[in-house]
């Protein structure tokens, strides 16, 4: 695929600080390692290579490259630290791709100290001993953050499902006195060490997105389109230079569309944020079992669409 003369790294570090990109950003969340492992020929033990991976991603044109530190409060297994600190070390160091570190947020930490239930209940309550973890759990990735921007990371993604197809799990009353305030200094003391802020959630972030804007995060992951979270309302209810990242559909992808449907969905897709501060890709990430062949085709659709402004945006 052809690229213009800027790196990947300073596309993608312009498309967050709200700068219009000369063309489509590409990237994922997070693609899972089965599926590496399928695309180049692995069995599901063996080791994967960087470079084989580092080759996925400039085959279909990516501009980012994101590494785990976290698979979820309830996965089976965790990253090894040290080991995602070795790949954010590698990207920053072979690549001229924009290195982001996925970290657990407020919601996540609590869930992993309590579980998800007894989470839930915390948040919903004036808990003072889930406050309290929560100062501590802040300073903690603190250090964190200052150990990513010295290896290279360029940029933090702040994991949290705080939401289902319908609306948040919790009230969005009790989430914007327990739960946003964290989420905000979590992303200041990140940008504070030139880092920049992305927030992922699935499910329908309506009734709390003004929240998520008021956060001071750069941009949102996600835009889960099976919980009504359109490419359009996003653009219609946010500030123009605000980031939007994601929205592609990994199970429409699943069904394994033909050439002129792919054609079909990501023109209509792509129509209402041509020309504004947005990163392609899917809403959660890529997962085994995708086909090598569709990918191909759906990134390289994608870099063709012509990125131009639309001609009739209104804000609501």
């Amino acid at each position: 695929m052809t690229k213009t003369m800027i790196s990947s790294r300073d596309l993608i570090r312009q498309t967050l600080a709200g700068i219009p990109p000369e063309r489509l950003p590409m990237g994922e969340l997070v693609i899972d390692d089965e599926l590496v492992r399928e695309l180049v020929g692995l069995d599901f033990d063996d080791e994967i290579p960087m470079p084989a991976k580092k080759a996925l991603l400039e085959r279909w044109g990516h501009d980012l490259a994101s590494v785990s530190f976290s698979h979820g409060w309830g996965a089976l297994t965790q990253p090894d630290f040290l080991d995602s600190l070795a790949r954010v070390t590698y990207w920053a160091n072979h690549s001229d791709l924009f290195v982001f570190a996925l970290i657990d947020g407020p919601f996540s930490l609590a869930s992993r100290a309590w579980g998800w239930e007894q989470a839930l209940t915390r948040f919903s309550s004036a808990d003072a001993e889930l406050e309290s973890f929560l100062a501590d759990a802040i300073i903690d990735t603190g250090d964190l953050f200052r150990t990513l921007a010295d290896l290279g990371a360029n940029g933090i993604i702040i994991g949290d499902d705080i939401a289902y197809r319908r609306g948040p799990y919790i009230n969005p009353e009790h989430l914007r006195r327990a739960y946003f305030p964290f989420l905000t200094l979590m992303a200041g003391q990140a940008q504070d060490m030139g880092l920049a802020v992305v927030f992922h959630s699935d499910g329908n972030l309506w009734t709390v997105w003004n929240d998520i804007l008021r956060s001071g995060v750069d941009g949102v992951q996600g835009l889960d389109a099976f919980s009504a979270m359109s490419l359009e309302l996003a653009r219609q209810r946010s500030d123009d230079s605000f980031c939007l990242w994601g929205n592609l559909d990994l199970g429409w992808l699943m069904r394994l569309p033909q050439r002129n449907e792919i054609e079909a969905y990501l023109q209509e897709q792509l129509q209402a944020v041509r020309g504004t501060p947005f990163i392609f890709g899917t809403s959660g990430g890529l997962s085994a079992g995708l086909s090598l062949p569709h990918l191909d085709a759906v990134y390289d659709v994608a870099t063709s669409i012509p990125w131009t402004p639309p001609t009739n945006a209104t804000k609501s």
